[in-house]
């Protein structure tokens, strides 16, 4: 068995709008329901930006960071046999549901089991907890999963993120538009897919808007459940990101939002009907009500992002065309399983950028970078 040190190395918030603190911090002492896991990756997005920021509110100091994958190293008393030490994990970052409160309740009467995501004083990691961005991590074994031996730590990392979805404030907007990118608020894709496919069939038309770190992976994901699909953005740049996935995963059709014939062009590509889905990764009020435009009858858009403004959509296509909107938090532990077995069998892949640790200090620049594109990932482990 490992032996586990007394302290650790970790990056932490010590005042917002900062460079992050390198220091030495006590390793976390596990709970009987949790597990000690030291990290091998840890990814970097836009909520980690916010947080950063102070738009979260986070108390400080605060490790950041809710990607986290790596390696089980100590399980608690009451974590039973499902997890072992030497076990290759991901942590989801909503943890510890109290089991009393009104959320708690509701999800046993919907569910019948716990789900953190609603519980009114879970604990979130990297957000008002302390995060990935060090050695160790506890975490909740009800919400932690295989990683399967095929997914690579730096592959991992991404597909954890469950940043939530926050009201877009003015100073990120500013920031935002200065980069000239179209910002979808980060939210799980796999659970906005899970969410239209009660609404879906095999071989219908899904558009995904906005591909950019999480529009790359939707993409892969439609495909991977067996739609067609549409990838639509107003930067022929992030339209290329798509090229970097496997032949069997690319988009049958690229949209660039910002021709004057983009809507036509996808309804040649769907006969005339429209799509049957679109999940919308912009926060921007005007290309939402635009995607609604694009659905065929009985369609259904889900919204990953939460602009500063309310949405504003038309209720004459909602009511005549019967659509469906859908909101999406994050995904459930058992969404998160699934989505970890179809990475495995048709070979799912992010375009990552991939840094050490010792180039830590350095990340949230390189992310504001217009030249970026894909996933920000930080490894862990040595210097």
């Amino acid at each position: 068995m490992e032996s586990i040190p007394e302290t650790m190395w970790a990056a932490q918030i010590s005042q917002f709008d900062q460079p992050y603190t390198i220091t030495r911090v006590p390793v976390p002492r596990i709970r009987p329901n949790e597990l000690l896991v030291k990290i091998e990756a840890a990814g970097y997005c836009h909520s980690d930006a916010q947080v950063l920021h102070g738009e979260m509110q986070s108390a400080l100091p605060m490790i950041p960071s809710h990607e986290p994958v790596g390696v089980v190293v100590a399980t608690g008393d009451a974590t039973g046999d499902r997890w072992t030490v030497g076990d290759r994990v991901g942590i989801l970052n909503f943890k510890n549901a109290c089991d009393r409160r009104a959320g708690c309740r509701a999800a046993r009467r919907r569910w019948h089991r716990l789900d953190p995501r609603f519980c009114e004083r879970r604990e979130t990691a990297g957000f008002q907890h302390d995060g990935a961005f060090a050695e160790y991590v506890a975490a909740d074994a009800a919400t932690t999963v295989a990683l399967p031996d095929s997914v690579s730590f730096e592959q991992g990392a991404p597909l954890l993120c469950a940043g939530i979805p926050t009201r877009t404030f003015r100073s990120t907007a500013t920031r935002m538009a200065n980069t000239g990118t179209i910002y979808a608020t980060q939210a799980t894709v796999w659970g906005a897919l899970i969410k239209a496919r009660p609404f879906l069939q095999l071989g219908d038309t899904v558009g995904i808007l906005g591909i950019g770190g999480l529009g790359q992976l939707g993409v892969q994901f439609a495909k991977a459940l067996g739609y067609r699909t549409v990838a639509i953005d107003n930067h022929d740049e992030s339209l290329q990101l798509t090229s970097q996935a496997p032949a069997s995963l690319r988009p049958d059709l690229l949209v660039n939002s910002s021709h004057d014939l983009a809507r036509d062009q996808i309804l040649a590509h769907t006969d005339n009907e429209g799509l049957a889905a679109v999940i919308n990764c912009f926060d921007s009020l005007t290309i939402n009500a635009w995607s609604l435009e694009l659905l065929r009858v009985g369609g259904v858009a889900v919204l990953l992002g939460l602009p500063a403004q309310r949405w504003q959509f038309d209720s004459f296509p909602i009511v005549f065309r019967e659509l469906v909107i859908r909101g999406n938090y994050v995904a459930s532990c058992e969404e998160v399983e699934e989505m970890m077995q179809t990475v495995h069998r048709h070979g799912i892949r992010s375009q990552l950028t991939v840094v050490s640790r010792a180039e830590i200090l350095g990340v949230p620049e390189r992310y504001r970078s217009k030249a970026f594109r894909g996933r920000l990932v930080v490894k862990m482990q040595g210097e």
